[in-house]
């Protein structure tokens, strides 16, 4: 194998781990968000965080590295569908240092809702695999510019893919009128929901003595 095939091949592979990775964090926000388990709510944030630092991080940072060493490599000319791979690379580090991270931090120190977490992680999902998806069908058509229609059709769908993580990232932020929970009581009020507590024993109690006295005329008939 030469050089130039190695390193094509170790770029192809940062990139499918890249974006199986990413497509992975976002099911698992999504089973999430529709199972309401408390358990799977609380360690969400620390599976993301896991997956960000030692996934997504490194096969982003060596998915452009290979991809431009195979260019050098290979003599490539300087082609347009290359850089709108680099335009890619460079959103999800924008959006990782600028968004993602942080919100892992506010996740951790518990300021973010546990309950809201994971529509952030799925607003997130949408802007970033959106750009990424894009990227990977331009390295397959290789438009020669911004004029071909496969550039048009994709900025349309690049279009629909911000407007549904911005509208997805704006729900996250909004109060749940039905119930008045906000913030971390969020979190708290479904893992209570998904774990009712069972009644006290003095209640137990209280319910169980409550028939007897009410019930015995013989008692009543006594004390008069």
């Amino acid at each position: 194998m030469s050089r130039y095939s190695l390193l094509v091949s170790l770029h192809v592979v940062s990139v499918i781990v890249w974006l199986g990775c990413g497509t992975t964090l976002a099911f698992i926000a999504i089973y999430a968000q529709r199972a309401k388990n408390g358990v799977v709510l609380g360690q969400l944030g620390a599976l993301a965080r896991w997956l960000t630092l030692w996934i997504l991080v490194p096969a982003s940072l060596a998915a452009p590295g290979f991809g431009v060493l195979a260019a050098h490599a290979g003599h490539w000319p300087d082609v347009f569908f290359f850089h709108v791979g680099e335009g890619a690379s460079l959103f999800f580090f924008a959006l990782t240092v600028s968004v993602r991270v942080p919100l892992l931090r506010r996740a951790r120190r518990g300021a973010v809702a546990t309950a809201r977490l994971p529509q952030y992680l799925l607003a997130l999902a949408f802007a970033e695999l959106t750009v990424l998806y894009l990227a990977a069908a331009d390295m397959v058509a290789k438009p020669s510019g911004i004029g071909d229609s496969s550039v048009r059709y994709g900025g349309l769908v690049l279009a629909l893919g911000l407007l549904t993580a911005a509208a997805t990232a704006v729900r996250a932020r909004k109060t749940d009128r039905r119930s008045g929970v906000t913030g971390v009581q969020a979190g708290a009020s479904a893992d209570s929901r998904a774990h009712p507590q069972p009644r006290s024993s003095a209640h137990n109690s209280r319910t169980r003595s409550a028939p007897a006295s009410t019930g015995d005329p013989s008692g009543e008939r006594g004390t008069t």
